[in-house]
């Protein structure tokens, strides 16, 4: 998600614009007067330094592997350490199709890591880099109707049966960062029907969603969901538009994502796989799934973000239904 950052100039969320003044730097709720959250900020960070940790012994202990399938494990790796800043927090039942990603250990504990979106009773849209078992990232669980990970006493669980991975992604080919999810049962609630390719080409406006962190250092609030609505700044609307020039700049594929946010208003870590959603006709549907920062960001957060189209990936979806036994096409 995406929120503004004290000192920073941004658009107006539905909850109404931050002011910088008074302010202390890194405090995601400073417009209620609140202060830091000192504790949770080092909780955080030092989790940030073990993920490091972990990922630099795991890309150590592949040293007897080939240079390419070592060097593909370890841009994946980045991956994962890689992505709303802040947002207003939602209202409980708002969005609950938005749900937690993560996995179940055998002790019947959780570890919550990425946002998905429920599109299918029984299907959910998450990126690709979210599922990633020789990382350890491992999908089986999602938390529907959620909006904060410490207290899922109103949410729906439920198991995933399957978690498929776009093929495309393990090229290296940008812009097929999705995993689709195949669910153990239906879910109760709604899901949100994917925008088709006129929709999103007529959209300037998207809105986050997700459990990420609420900092441009990315060091602060992972497990509450929220939202922001952010222009959408370089989304190819006609295949006579040429955008190389942004593409090679902020490192997006403008055939299959869309960049969007800045300016203190971003998507952030734990909110990967998010969706971005457009309006259509007085309702909501999902554009893009929340991929990745843009290429030359000096921060993690707030300058910007890039998200995954997924009218270009609804082939890939419907193939992974079809071989699931679902019927439906999306």
């Amino acid at each position: 998600m995406t929120t503004l950052i004290p000192g920073s100039q941004g658009p107006q969320t539905m909850a109404g614009r931050m002011t910088a003044t008074g302010q202390r730097p890194g405090c995601a709720n400073c417009a209620q007067g609140e202060e830091v959250d000192i504790r949770s900020a080092l909780a955080n960070l030092s989790r940030k330094y073990t993920e490091l940790a972990e990922v630099m012994t795991r890309y150590m202990s592949e040293a007897g592997l080939e240079r390419d399938q070592r060097t593909a494990n370890a841009l994946s790796y980045a991956d994962q350490l890689a992505r709303i800043v802040g947002g207003y927090e939602t209202a409980p039942g708002a969005y609950p199709e938005c749900a937690l990603i993560g996995q179940k250990y055998r002790n019947g504990t959780f570890r919550w890591y990425c946002t998905g979106v429920l599109v299918h009773p029984s299907v959910i849209l998450t990126a690709a880099h979210c599922q990633n078992p020789p990382a350890g990232l491992d999908i089986n669980h999602v938390a529907l109707n959620a909006v904060n990970f410490q207290d899922l006493s109103n949410a729906e669980l439920i198991g995933v049966r399957r978690a498929v991975v776009n093929p495309l992604y393990a090229q290296r080919i940008k812009g097929h960062d999705i995993t689709v999810l195949i669910l153990r049962k239906n879910a109760s609630v709604d899901p949100v029907p994917l925008a088709k390719t006129e929709d999103i080409t007529a959209a300037t406006k998207t809105t986050l969603r997700g459990f990420g962190n609420s900092d441009e250092n990315s060091t602060r609030g992972f497990g509450i969901q929220r939202e922001v609505e952010v222009d959408i700044t370089h989304l190819r609307r006609t295949d006579a538009e040429n955008l190389d020039d942004d593409e090679q700049e902020l490192g997006f594929e403008s055939d299959r994502e869309f960049v969007a946010g800045g300016g203190g208003y971003d998507s952030c870590n734990g909110d990967s796989g998010g969706p971005a959603y457009i309006s259509v006709d007085g309702g909501r549907k999902v554009a893009g799934l929340t991929s990745r920062a843009t290429q030359g960001a000096t921060k993690p957060c707030g300058e910007g973000g890039i998200y995954t189209r997924v009218d270009t990936q609804r082939n890939f979806i419907n193939k992974v239904l079809q071989d699931a036994g679902i019927q439906d096409q999306l």
